[in-house]
C-alpha cells in the first residue's frame, strides 16, 4: 500500500509539471484545490462498510488541523493516516498503528499519551480519548476477555529503608529553612498564585505532610525538590545547579538523620516489590455501547476533568473550590463544583432526547449519611429550581429527579430509594440509574436493582438545552456535596440489569497484580503469593484477592504449611491491616497451581507512606514449608470489669410526627396549610424517628427547623393568628419603629408566652429566652436605608421560629 501511495504521489507530480506546460484536460478541468488548513474532507468516498465507521468514529476526528491532521499527511510527515486527500489510504495506513482488539494497547494511543502531539492540556487524557475513538470504530473487536498473563515479575530483596519520622524537627532544621525562604511565593496556602503540594506552609506540620510527596529518603538526589531545580530549572533563586545543590544538601542532612529500619533475620520474608512493578489488571468488558460522556479522573493534576467518551464535543468539567485529585483516578468534592459549558452540555440534550431513554452511571463515595438538599452528586440543571436530571444524596437515600411531561419543572417528585433501606453508605459504591418512557425511572446500586417504584412514568418533555452538566453541587452553589467521585458515564439507551452487573464486576480505578514470590522458601520454582493491589486513596493501599500461583503451571510436589501471613512495606511490618495474619493452611501435594488458588476473600488496606513509586512491599509469614519464625505474642491488658447497667436517659425527644402536631398546637397553624404540609413532606424523613435521645444528630436539628420557619410563615403570615398573638406590633412600620427597644417587649413577651405555655423546672427560663431573642431582633433591625415594614414580619418569624426549633418544644 505504500508502494501505491507512491505511485499517486509521483503521477501527481507528473501531472503538475504537464499542467505547467499548458498541456490537456487537466488545464481545462482541474480537481477542486485543497485547503491544508481546512478540516472538510472532500476527497474519495470509503470504498467498505468497515471504512466508514473509521472514518466517522476515529479519522475525522483525528485528522483534523489542531490533531494529527497538521503533520501526518502527503508531502509532511509519515505515516499518513490523517491523509486529507483519500481516507482508503488513510486507513490503510493507520491499520498497522491500532489494536482492534486491544484500543488502549495501540501505537496511535501510546504516541498521545506519551506526549506526542497532545491537543489537551493533559496527556492522558488525549490517550484516552484516542483509545475511545479507536474503541468506537473497533466495537465488538473489542477484546472482553478478563484474562490476564501472569508473567514473572522483577525480583527484589527485601531491604532496609528509611522512613519518614512523625515529628517534624529533622525536616524543618534542614529543608524547611530553604523552601520557606525560596519556594512560599508559590508553594503556601497563602500565596496569591497557590500551587500545591504546600511545603513552603507558613504551617510547619502540613509542609512536612507536603515535603513527603517530594523527598526520596532512600536516593535524595532523585528527589522532586532536587530534580526540579538541577534539572527542568523550576524557579531557580540564583543558579540552578548551585541551588539544586543545596537543596540536594538539606535533604541529605534529613535522610542522615533517619535510622533504617532493618529487617530482622529471623523473619521468613518473601521477595519485594513495588506497586509499579505489578501486572496491570485490566479487567476489559467493560459494556460502554451508546455512552455519549465519559469521566474516568485520569489526568490527576490540573482544574479540568476530561470527558474521554469520544463523542463530540467533550463536555470537559472546569473544576472550581477545595477539591483534590485521588492517586487512585478520581476526585475528592470538599466543597467544589465541577462543570461543563452549556454548548459542550447540549450533546446530552441532543442524544437523549432522540432516544427518549437514558442511564447515569457513577462509582462514588460519600463522606457522610448526614447531607440533604438533595445534596447534587450529578446534576443537569440551571439552579435551584430547574432541572432535565439529577443524581442527589437525602441522608441514606438517593434521589433520582428528572423532568418529564407529569413532572415539576424541578424534576419532582423524585424517585428515592426507601427510607428504611438505608441504601446508601460512606464507603465506594456503584449507582447507576436508568429511565426509559415505557417503564420510567429505575435505580441499582452494587449491581442490585433497588426495589422502589417509578409512580410517575412519562415520556421526556421540555428539557432544557442550555442546561450545564454539573457535579458537586448545583450551578447556583447550593446544595453541596462532598465525597468522591471515581468515574462517571453517561448513556443514551437503558442499560440492563446484566450490562450493570458487568460494569459493577469490572470495578473501577487503576489495580495491579502483584507476585511475591517464595520459590526459595518452598523450593518450587515461579511459584507466588498474588494479591490485586490498587492505590485506594491518597493515603493509602488496598490489597485483595489472596491467591497462590505458580506461571509455569507445575504441581505442589511435597505438602507445605503456610501460617501467620503479613504484609510488610519499607522494611517493617505494617502496624494495621494485618487481615490474613491469621491464615493457616497447609497446600497438599499435587494442588494445581497453573490458576491462581484463592485463599482468602479477604481485603485489608495499609497506609501509604512514600508514594507509589517508592513504598516495597513484601510479606512474612510464621511459618512457610520448613521455614518457622517464632512469634511471642504481645501480653494481653484485662481491662477493669465495669458493672453492666440498663439505665437509659430519662428525656427523650419527640419524633417526627409528635414535633409536626406539636408546632401546630404551639402556633394554630393547621397541619394541612400548604406551605407546613408541604415542608413536612420534604422534611419527614430527617426527622428523628425514635424518641431516643441519643440518636438526635445535626441532621435532624436543620429539618426541625425547615419546619418551624414553615409554621412561623404561615402564622404571621395569617392575620387572625398574628392579631391574636401580637396586638400590639405594628407590621406597618419599619423595624426601628415597630421594635425599638422601648417597643420590642410588645413581640417578645407574647411570644414566649405562645411558645412556651408551661413553666418546667428543667426548661430554659424565660428571662433569659428574652434576653437571647432581644438581642437577636436588635441586631436583625439594624439595616440601615435597607428596613421596610416587611423586615418587621420577617424577624418576627425568625424569632418565632428559634423559639419553636429548640429543645423547649424538641425534649420530653
Amino acid at each position: 500500500m505504500k508502494t501505491y501511495s507512491s505511485k499517486i504521489w509521483l503521477l501527481s507530480i507528473l501531472i503538475t509539471g504537464l499542467t505547467a506546460c499548458g498541456g490537456g484536460d487537466v488545464e481545462q478541468n482541474p480537481p477542486p484545490p485543497i485547503d491544508p488548513g481546512t478540516n472538510e474532507y472532500t476527497g474519495p468516498a470509503p470504498t467498505t462498510e468497515d471504512i466508514q465507521k473509521y472514518k466517522v468514529s476515529l479519522w475525522d476526528n483525528m485528522s483534523t488541523q489542531d490533531k494529527c491532521g497538521a503533520c501526518h499527511t502527503e508531502g509532511v510527515q509519515a505515516p499518513y493516516f490523517a491523509s486529507r486527500n483519500d481516507v482508503n489510504d488513510a486507513y490503510a495506513a493507520t491499520m498497522p498503528l491500532v489494536d482492534l482488539s486491544d484500543p488502549s494497547a495501540s501505537r496511535l494511543v501510546e504516541k498521545v499519551a506519551g506526549g506526542h502531539n497532545c491537543w489537551l492540556a493533559s496527556d492522558i487524557a488525549c490517550g484516552e480519548t484516542m483509545a475511545q475513538w479507536i474503541k468506537l470504530w473497533a466495537d465488538d473487536r473489542v477484546s472482553t476477555a478478563n484474562t490476564i498473563e501472569l508473567v514473572a515479575p522483577v525480583i527484589r530483596e527485601p531491604g532496609a529503608s528509611k522512613n519518614f519520622p512523625s515529628d517534624s524537627s529533622l525536616f524543618s532544621q534542614h529543608v524547611y529553612p530553604i523552601v520557606s525562604q525560596y519556594c512560599s511565593q508559590c508553594h503556601s496556602e497563602s500565596a496569591d498564585f497557590a500551587q500545591s503540594p504546600f511545603f513552603a506552609s507558613a504551617d510547619i506540620t502540613q509542609a512536612y505532610e507536603s515535603a513527603k510527596k517530594v523527598i526520596n529518603l532512600d536516593e535524595p538526589a532523585q528527589s522532586r525538590l532536587v530534580v526540579r531545580l538541577g534539572s527542568e530549572f523550576h524557579n531557580c533563586w540564583s543558579n540552578c545547579q548551585q541551588n539544586s545543590q543545596e537543596m540536594l544538601a538539606g535533604v541529605n542532612a534529613l535522610s542522615d538523620g533517619i535510622e533504617l529500619d532493618e529487617i530482622s533475620p529471623e523473619m521468613v520474608v518473601s521477595r519485594s516489590l513495588r506497586l509499579t512493578d505489578g501486572i496491570t489488571a485490566s479487567s476489559g468488558g467493560r459494556f460502554e455501547t451508546d455512552m455519549i460522556a465519559l469521566y474516568q479522573f485520569k489526568a490527576g493534576t490540573g482544574s479540568t476533568a476530561y470527558d474521554t467518551s469520544g463523542i463530540s464535543p467533550a463536555a470537559n468539567l472546569a473544576l472550581t473550590g477545595d477539591y483534590e485529585w485521588l492517586g487512585s483516578w478520581g476526585l475528592t468534592f470538599n466543597n467544589a463544583k465541577a462543570q461543563a459549558s452549556t454548548a459542550s452540555s447540549k450533546k446530552l440534550y441532543d442524544l437523549i432526547t432522540a432516544t427518549n431513554e437514558f442511564s447515569v452511571e457513577a462509582w462514588v463515595t460519600p463522606n457522610n449519611v448526614v447531607q440533604e438538599g438533595p445534596a447534587r452528586i450529578v446534576t443537569y440543571s440551571a439552579g435551584d429550581t430547574e432541572r432535565n436530571f439529577t443524581l442527589g444524596q437525602t441522608l441514606y437515600n438517593y434521589d433520582f429527579m428528572l423532568r418529564t411531561s407529569t413532572s415539576s419543572n424541578n424534576g419532582d417528585p423524585a424517585l428515592s430509594s426507601p427510607d428504611a433501606d438505608e441504601v446508601l453508605q460512606a464507603t465506594l459504591q456503584h449507582v447507576v440509574l436508568t429511565y426509559n418512557a415505557q417503564t420510567g425511572r429505575k435505580m441499582y446500586v452494587n449491581g442490585q436493582l433497588i426495589d422502589v417504584v417509578d409512580e410517575d412514568v412519562a415520556p421526556l418533555t421540555n428539557w432544557d438545552d442550555t442546561f450545564a452538566l454539573i457535579l458537586g453541587r448545583e450551578a447556583s452553589n447550593q446544595n453541596v456535596w462532598q465525597g468522591d467521585v471515581r468515574l462517571l458515564a453517561i448513556f443514551n439507551r437503558e442499560l440492563a440489569p446484566e450490562q450493570i452487573q458487568q460494569n459493577y464486576d469490572v470495578g473501577v480505578g487503576e489495580k495491579f497484580f502483584l507476585l511475591f514470590s517464595i520459590s526459595h522458601l518452598i523450593d518450587l520454582p515461579e511459584t507466588y503469593v498474588m494479591f490485586e493491589v490498587s492505590q485506594f486513596d491518597n493515603y493509602s493501599y488496598l490489597f485483595s484477592g489472596a491467591s497462590l500461583v505458580n506461571i509455569n503451571g507445575s504441581a505442589v510436589a511435597e505438602n507445605f504449611i503456610m501460617q501467620g501471613l503479613r504484609l510488610g512495606m519499607n522494611g517493617k511490618e505494617s502496624v494495621q491491616g494485618q487481615s490474613y495474619a491469621n491464615v493457616d493452611m497447609t497446600v497438599m501435594s499435587g494442588q494445581a497451581l497453573q490458576q491462581p488458588y484463592l485463599f482468602s476473600d479477604l481485603g485489608t488496606i495499609i497506609g501509604l507512606e512514600k508514594g507509589a513509586n517508592q513504598d516495597e512491599f513484601f510479606l512474612t509469614f510464621e511459618q512457610l514449608g520448613q521455614h518457622t519464625n517464632v512469634r511471642i505474642p504481645g501480653e494481653v491488658v484485662t481491662p477493669a470489669p465495669v458493672a453492666a447497667s440498663t439505665e437509659t436517659s430519662h428525656i427523650g425527644i419527640r419524633n417526627f410526627a409528635e414535633i409536626n402536631h406539636s408546632m401546630s398546637v404551639l402556633t394554630g397553624v393547621n397541619q394541612q396549610t400548604t406551605k407546613v404540609f408541604d415542608t413536612y413532606q420534604l422534611v419527614k424523613r430527617q426527622l428523628p424517628s425514635i424518641e431516643n435521645i441519643d440518636t438526635f444528630i445535626s441532621a435532624h436539628q436543620m429539618g426541625v427547623t425547615q419546619l418551624a420557619i414553615a409554621y412561623c410563615d404561615s402564622a404571621i403570615e395569617d392575620n387572625v393568628i398574628r392579631t391574636t398573638w401580637l396586638p400590639d406590633v405594628d407590621f406597618s412600620q419599619t423595624p426601628a419603629v415597630a421594635l425599638s427597644t422601648t417597643e420590642r417587649g410588645n413581640l417578645l413577651n407574647p411570644l414566649i408566652d405562645q411558645m412556651m405555655p408551661l413553666d418546667l423546672v428543667t426548661q430554659p427560663v424565660k428571662s433569659e429566652v428574652y434576653s437571647e431573642l432581644d438581642s437577636l431582633v436588635g441586631k436583625l433591625s439594624q439595616c440601615g436605608t435597607n428596613c421596610d415594614a416587611e423586615r418587621t414580619a420577617t424577624i418576627a418569624k425568625s424569632s418565632c421560629a428559634a423559639v419553636l426549633a429548640s429543645a423547649v418544644m424538641m425534649v420530653q
